[in-house]
């Protein structure tokens, strides 16, 4: 519960948040920990907007499924399901898994490598870790909006409103994030 805590907190008050962490010590193994989090519940996201997705008529998507119908071999428990929403359902839900569980981690790493450098290039000394912790710790405090970013995806679609809680997200997890680099570069 101090997780949840701590992210609510970080909303108004990401420096004095992201310090106690800090103080109460990090390692890599704490960065995954918000990393691996994170992206479980981006995952979550983007459940409302694949059934949205399957629901819709995508002639390509349907035709590529089709072909694997008649290709597949009888393998036990390997089938595409008869219902055409329900592949394209599958399709589009493993897409999203090998993108948030196994690609973004990678991009995300990088992207705390790159702040990073950027940190110390502006005259900070954060470590590595520290480095690390402020990315992944920004992701997880911008994940209830991610979550909302979902949910109005699968439930009004593309549009105004979209890009809005889009555009929220990306302040937040920008703010918290240089908030973060700020504590563990210059404010320790």
């Amino acid at each position: 519960m101090a997780l949840v805590t701590d992210i609510v907190r970080s909303h108004g008050r990401p420096r004095e948040v992201f310090g106690a962490i800090l103080k109460r010590g990090v390692d890599d193994k704490t960065g995954f920990f918000f990393l691996i989090i994170a992206l479980v519940m981006g995952f979550v996201s983007q459940l409302p907007g694949v059934s949205r997705r399957a629901n819709l008529p995508d002639p390509a998507l349907e035709a590529a499924i089709a072909q694997e119908r008649d290709d597949v071999r009888p393998i036990q428990g390997a089938e595409v399901p008869e219902a055409m929403v329900d592949a394209k359902f599958e399709a589009l839900m493993s897409a999203e898994l090998m993108v948030w569980l196994f690609i973004l981690p990678l991009v995300f790493y990088g992207l705390a490598m790159v702040g990073h450098f950027a940190a110390r290039a502006l005259g900070g000394a954060p470590s590595t870790v520290a480095s690390r912790v402020a990315m992944f710790w920004a992701l997880l405090v911008a994940t209830p909006l991610k979550l909302l970013h979902g949910l109005v995806f699968g439930m009004i679609g593309p549009g105004p409103a979209l890009t809005l809680v889009g555009l929220l997200w990306l302040v937040l997890f920008m703010w918290t994030w240089t908030s973060n680099l700020r504590v563990a570069g210059w404010d320790q």
